[in-house]
């Protein structure tokens, strides 16, 4: 059946962050000199991924496929979160789950292919996995030579189409080696290089109030080179956040890792709100400390971590900037949202309708993720839906699908995909059809149709 009211742009579409599966390819561009080095780092073959030499960690591949599907290949065209339910909740096939591992997650060419799909024009590529476990390698040399394996890959990888695909540099946890890798990345033609919010062997968070000390020569090395070094280089810095369950492999003894900790404290998955708490932690402390102050050429972006709460942290931290204003130790001129509107940008993601309902507040800072292959992606179709169905003029529209993000990557924008497809034909066994939207009815509404539920699975199974 066609969609209703297919949608046709105009406009290209720029795809913030979206993600890869990181293929085994990457391991062979560590120079043989280096592998006994990197093996004892942070290293992966067909057995899986290993951290430091003994921690086994997920680096990619299929060993995550259990018991359905892989989250990190599943938000591909035409998925949507129900049918992805669906699927969490059958018991498929080996040849089931290599249907819905879709090859874009790894793949340069099918990844362009998947993005005529779902109307991405341009995209942003970031790693998976490597941004949960670098963090956390304990030998500065090897993260840093890895770190330069995956970004040499990731740019051939980029290459293969270049006027499509583009790449989010990773850098080592040693500020020094990482200083470095920022002016690699901006030499090679990286648009961002990406830190997370923590320094994974030092704890959480990461140690701004050092960073804002460092003109002292009796303190240690801190991120002040690497920020001065994105600074120089005019490269953008993007702050991806990460689940704090995800970390659970790596404890660092007597600290949480991530505010997200709290959460598994209390028996919540990390992933319900670890992410968000995370990102407002570091940029609190952003915003309220002056940093921005101190690296006014800084240009930052807030990943991963949705964008509907920014608004009123905003206005808080305004509030809280006059209040303590006697309190504060370093000087700083702007008020937060003053800072934060003239040196950064957030994403946000396809349902994120409360902020599409503020969009004055985001006309000049937003920028659309994607967030595929993992299992809450969405296409841009649904995006543009969303927005248009909460009445957010056109030319606003055109800045939030790519407008800011273009301008902030310095990459010109080019239209490869003007109109939303027709339904992609699907095998009998895919959630689809009557059936599946009654269930979609049903499981809506769990407590009230726990009955008819059963009904229906029992009746479902029936020869």
């Amino acid at each position: 059946m066609e969609r209703p009211n297919p949608i046709t742009k105009s406009y290209p579409v720029f795809d913030c962050d979206a993600h890869i599966d990181e293929p085994l390819e990457i391991w062979d561009y560590v120079p043989e000199s280096e592998r006994d080095l990197v093996r004892a780092t942070y290293w992966r073959d067909e057995h899986g991924g290993v951290l430091n030499g003994t921690t086994r960690v997920f680096a990619g591949g299929n060993e995550f496929w259990a018991p359905s599907y892989n989250p990190v290949c599943i938000a591909g065209p035409q998925m949507n979160k129900k049918i992805m339910r669906k699927l969490l909740l059958t018991q498929l096939s080996d040849e089931q789950r290599d249907y819905v591992v879709h090859r874009g997650a790894f793949d340069p060419h099918a990844r362009v292919g998947d993005m005529d799909l779902m109307g991405i024009d341009q995209v942003l590529v970031i790693p998976t996995a490597v941004v949960v476990n670098l963090p956390f390698a304990r030998n500065a040399r090897g993260a840093a030579v890895f770190a330069r394996a995956y970004n040499t890959w990731l740019r051939d990888w980029c290459d293969a189409v270049p006027d499509r695909l583009f790449g989010a540099a990773v850098l080592p946890p040693d500020p020094a080696l990482a200083a470095e890798e920022v002016r690699y990345a901006a030499e090679h033609g990286f648009p961002v290089a990406l830190i997370r919010p923590i320094e994974g062997i030092t704890g959480y968070p990461n140690d701004i109030g050092a960073a804002m000390t460092a003109d002292d020569p009796r303190l240690p090395p801190t991120f002040d080179a690497v920020f001065r070094a994105f600074e120089e280089r005019d490269l953008c810095l993007g702050m991806h956040t990460q689940a704090a369950g995800a970390m659970t492999a790596m404890p660092i003894p007597g600290q949480l890792v991530s505010p997200g900790d709290l959460l598994g404290r209390a028996r919540v998955g990390s992933e319900t709100l670890s992410f968000v708490f995370e990102a407002q932690t570091w940029l609190g402390q952003v915003l309220l400390s002056g940093f921005l102050d101190r690296y006014p050429r800084l240009r930052m972006l807030i990943f991963e971590s949705n964008s509907q709460w920014l608004p009123y942290l905003l206005a808080t931290c305004d509030r809280l900037f006059k209040l303590y204003a006697n309190e504060r130790e370093v000087p700083s001129t702007r008020l937060p949202s003053e800072a934060f509107y003239e040196q950064c940008a957030i994403s946000f993601e396809s349902d994120e309708s409360p902020t599409f309902r503020q969009w004055r507040a985001f006309e000049d800072i937003g920028i659309w993720a994607s967030d595929v292959y993992h299992h809450d992606g969405a296409d841009a179709w649904s995006a543009i839906r969303e927005l248009q169905n909460a009445g957010v003029p056109d030319a606003v529209q055109e800045k939030l699908m790519g407008g800011n993000a273009r301008r902030l990557y310095g990459i010109e924008g080019k239209v490869f995909v003007t109109d939303e497809p027709g339904p992609i034909p699907r095998p009998n066994w895919f959630p689809q059809g009557a059936a599946f939207d009654e269930w979609c009815e049903l499981v809506a509404h769990p407590r009230e149709n726990a009955d008819r539920l059963r009904e229906f699975e029992t009746a479902r199974q029936r020869p």
